[in-house]
């Protein structure tokens, strides 16, 4: 065949509607999970009495006929490709439940586990530009697919596109459900709503258009708690944003509304499909991820009385592993991808799971970033300890020193020349930047540099996108531009 099928890389796959992200590719990808879905429930139906073996009730009527979720957010097109995905995934034999309206990616991976199904499907570009969509995998256990499930779906996807037609299955269906209900019920849960009650000041509430209006919000609201909310209704072009990823240059709206509003003491934001999440203080300033997950963590174990270790990816702080230190509690490096996270969670005793992009996953819920939960918990910890937001990352910061971060995302005209220098770089990796010596390197996910004076500066390339990616963390903005722009020097030398 001649189109360009689809690469999964490190959460799914996403492309341009239209180039890549076609009508034609969905439909293969819905023929290919339901050829995993089969294979899955076959090999649980006949090994479930071995040693290992998945826990989860198949018989040969789930083999033939195996049972999937498919949720969608707001951007354009979504819905249709959702249902296309889903009719086509029908004639191959399955029975699809079709979310009836945009979900969060979380409610849709909290029914895939709750409802004992082999996976789900997720349509959602996150948080990229509006002309992308994608495709998000979730398995049995309400996570990120591992490389193995993706590689294994892949495979049917190659087998399929070389056949003249997609081969059809009876027994398949489409039945519309609402995933929501049991999601809250969970949330409800999770979070002290005795405590959410009790909080005091409002809270403005940004979904940024995305699959996470009507969430945050109406959760709040039912316990009685003040809520503004802004961009709350769904609109494919995300207001003419560049992207829906709720991070400070993306929430100029959100910042001068929290600084406007005397009455506003909490800015809780989520991204397109509200997986992942972000903060502002009562000022209207960004409250950096690095900050808010030694906070959470902290304020679960010491006030609701947790167990449970942190998995962390390279690209945070070191601040959660000095607060987990204390509290003597393990943490766990991965690689970038949140799916690294999962595996961790999945295998661990682990309360809390991050990466700096914004995505948090907590136990007792699924291993899965979940920006809802996320800002409920934001507002429980601010309602429970009494402290503002800009309090909470004071005292923080007092007592583990200031920190401060920033990163860049590039495109390269010429790809191959920027996979150079990264291989470069990892290789004969440079003995000082800006003029401070590089204490030691940490090649466990792209090349990360620890400065003797403390900062630290991680370089790598995106597995969803054609770009490169430098993380920096220090002391101060100033260092922290300075390093990031030596970063951004090196990494993408002569290669724009």
């Amino acid at each position: 065949m001649s189109m360009k099928l689809p690469r999964f890389g490190t959460d799914g796959w996403r492309a341009l509607i239209a180039e890549d992200f076609t009508f034609d590719n969905v439909r293969y990808i819905a023929a290919a999970m339901v050829a995993h879905a089969k294979d899955f429930a076959r090999l649980c139906a006949t090994a479930s009495s071995k040693e290992g073996a998945v826990d989860l009730k198949m018989t040969t009527s789930d083999v033939l006929n195996p049972t999937i979720a498919v949720g969608y957010d707001t951007r354009f097109l979504s819905p249709q490709f959702a249902r296309a995905l889903s009719e086509q995934a029908a004639k191959c034999g399955a029975k699809v439940l079709l979310s009836r309206a945009p979900c969060p990616t979380p409610a849709l991976s909290f029914s895939v586990k709750h409802l004992g199904l082999p996976g789900g499907i997720m349509i959602t570009a996150s948080h990229n530009p509006p002309t992308y969509n994608g495709v998000k995998f979730k398995s049995y256990y309400g996570g990120s697919a591992m490389v193995e499930e993706t590689r294994a779906i892949e495979a049917h996807l190659h087998r399929i596109a070389e056949m003249d037609e997609i081969p059809t299955s009876a027994g398949g269906s489409v039945t519309e459900v609402d995933f929501l209900p049991e999601y809250y019920a969970n949330l409800e849960k999770f979070v002290d709503v005795d405590i959410l009650r009790r909080f005091k000041g409002r809270v403005i509430f940004n979904p940024m258009f995305g699959a996470g209006c009507n969430t945050v919000d109406a959760f709040l609201r039912k316990l009685g708690v003040d809520v503004l909310t802004l961009n709350g209704k769904p609109d494919p072009m995300f207001g003419g944003k560049s992207g829906p990823e709720p991070v400070a240059m993306n929430m100029s709206e959100h910042i001068e509304a929290m600084k406007s509003d005397a009455g506003a003491v909490l800015g809780l934001a989520t991204d397109g499909d509200a997986d992942r999440f972000g903060v502002l203080d009562e000022d209207g300033e960004f409250v950096q991820l690095h900050d808010l997950m030694p906070l959470l963590f902290r304020y679960l174990v010491r006030t609701r009385g947790y167990s449970g270790d942190v998995v962390r990816t390279t690209s945070m702080a070191d601040t959660i592993d000095k607060v987990a230190g204390k509290l003597g509690r393990t943490v766990y490096e991965v690689p970038v991808g949140f799916k690294n996270v999962c595996e961790v969670m999945l295998k661990k005793d682990i309360l809390i799971g991050g990466e700096e992009s914004g995505g948090f996953g907590y136990k007792n819920h699924v291993p899965e970033r979940d920006g809802v939960l996320s800002c409920l918990l934001a507002a429980e910890m601010m309602a429970s300890t009494g402290k503002s937001m800009k309090e909470a990352v004071a005292e923080l910061r007092a007592e583990f020193g200031p920190f401060a971060y920033d990163r860049i995302g590039k495109h390269a005209s010429d790809m191959n020349k920027l996979r150079a220098n990264f291989a470069g770089l990892r290789a004969n990796p440079p003995s000082e930047v800006v003029g401070i010596k590089v204490a030691r390197v940490n090649l466990i996910d792209g090349v990360k540099f620890y400065l003797e004076d403390g900062s630290w500066m991680l370089m790598r390339l995106s597995d969803t996108e054609p770009l490169g990616r430098v993380y920096v963390g220090s002391g101060t903005r100033e260092q922290v531009a300075t390093v990031l722009g030596a970063g951004e020097a090196l990494l993408f030398k002569d290669c724009q």
